[in-house]
């Protein structure tokens, strides 16, 4: 009888603890975590009040380019100069305008005090020194993974002098998504040597070990490229993606992706998807083999279905950038994937635009394995 009665009551607290956990459409809905009366133990009992600083490495995507589009209710010189802005306090990953839906602005919500996030808008950056509302997002627009040590360059000294960090202690995340122009690159005499399957893991692998060894307290959020190939199927003879006139050699992401012009380089990108996500699988299993205590990387697949997303997740700019719907809708599907186990992960992400936000209870840590 004794031994029923305590199985029934480890039923009762299982159920009662999925019954705290919640999922909402916007993050101030959920409920606050009760502080803890100490810190973490390590990088693996990390919560999210627990990280002060948020960063960032990676491309135009991570940049914010193009987010809020070519605006067609306005004069056009205007739109045109608005379109080429890089809206950095919207991007997914490191962005905290206010509202925002973004991860920095989530991490927020449960850390007041976390710092590093970008803010505001400016025109295109290309390798060029960063302006001070970028803080810790050092993606450059045009950026392939042979361009994150240059990033780093720039972010490691930042984080080093930015005020409010206090940088041996403050645990950092630091989310690092690339790939897509070094699959376009692949169509490209002057690239596609650099952009290999072997070359691609090395750069990032590279910049990985480098945070490792100068950043310490860090967690490495490392997360999947898209499947860039299935772009162009889907926006093709599209209006939406020529909004300045209706002429299709105006579509963006066939002028700047090279290898979507022909079906040779929409195979080659879709075999280095499948490539470089194998790539960056590996490094986070080597991270799993040799675990410390104040360093983890964690992986998000990113395996997108983009032939069924809707139009408008892509900025009509391009057809190539996702839009401000496209930023909100990842920021929520790698957010949630953060407080799950790599086993249960979703192979393939389907677009929901009902998708939801996990609110994460007092027991839930960041997940590193």
């Amino acid at each position: 009888m004794l031994k029923s009665t305590s199985l029934f009551i480890l039923a009762l607290v299982a159920l009662a603890s999925v019954d705290a956990s919640t999922n909402v459409t916007d993050i101030k809905d959920c409920p606050a975590l009760k502080p803890r009366s100490d810190g973490p133990q390590n990088v693996h009992d990390l919560r999210m009040d627990d990280i002060k600083v948020v960063g960032a490495l990676g491309d135009s995507i991570t940049a914010g380019f193009g987010i809020m589009g070519f605006d067609t209710t306005v004069n056009p010189v205007i739109a045109a100069l608005n379109s080429y802005n890089e809206y950095r306090g919207l991007s997914y990953s490191i962005g905290g305008d206010k509202d925002a839906f973004t991860i920095p602005n989530y991490v927020k919500h449960y850390q007041a005090n976390v710092t590093g996030y970008s803010v505001g808008k400016h025109i295109g950056e290309y390798c060029n020194d960063s302006p001070k509302a970028d803080q810790l997002n050092a993606a450059q627009s045009g950026a392939i993974a042979m361009n994150l040590d240059h990033e780093l360059d720039y972010l490691i000294p930042q984080m080093m002098l930015m005020e409010g960090i206090d940088f041996e202690n403050d645990w950092k995340m630091i989310n690092l998504q690339i790939g897509s122009n070094d699959m376009c690159g692949a169509c490209n005499s002057t690239y596609m040597d650099e952009v290999t399957p072997e070359k691609f893991g090395g750069y990032i692998e590279a910049a990985i070990e480098r945070i490792h060894a100068n950043i310490p307290n860090a967690l490495v959020n490392l997360i999947g490229t898209f499947n860039v190939s299935e772009l162009f199927p889907l926006t093709d003879g599209q209006a939406y993606c020529r909004p300045k006139n209706n002429d299709s050699s105006t579509i963006g992401n066939r002028k700047s992706c090279s290898c979507g012009n022909s079906p040779e380089g929409l195979e080659k990108m879709y075999n280095l998807t499948a490539a470089y996500n194998e790539k960056l699988y590996k490094i986070y299993e080597k991270y799993q083999q040799n675990k410390t205590d104040t360093f983890a990387v964690v992986y998000q697949p990113a395996n997108l279905n983009i032939s069924g997303f809707p139009i408008e997740f892509f900025s009509n700019l391009d057809c190539f950038h996702p839009s401000l719907i496209g930023h909100e809708w990842v920021s929520k599907v790698i957010w949630n994937q953060l407080f799950s186990k790599q086993s249960m992960k979703p192979a393939i992400l389907n677009y929901n635009v009902n998708e939801t936000i996990y609110c994460p209870i007092d027991s839930d840590r960041i997940v590193t394995n």
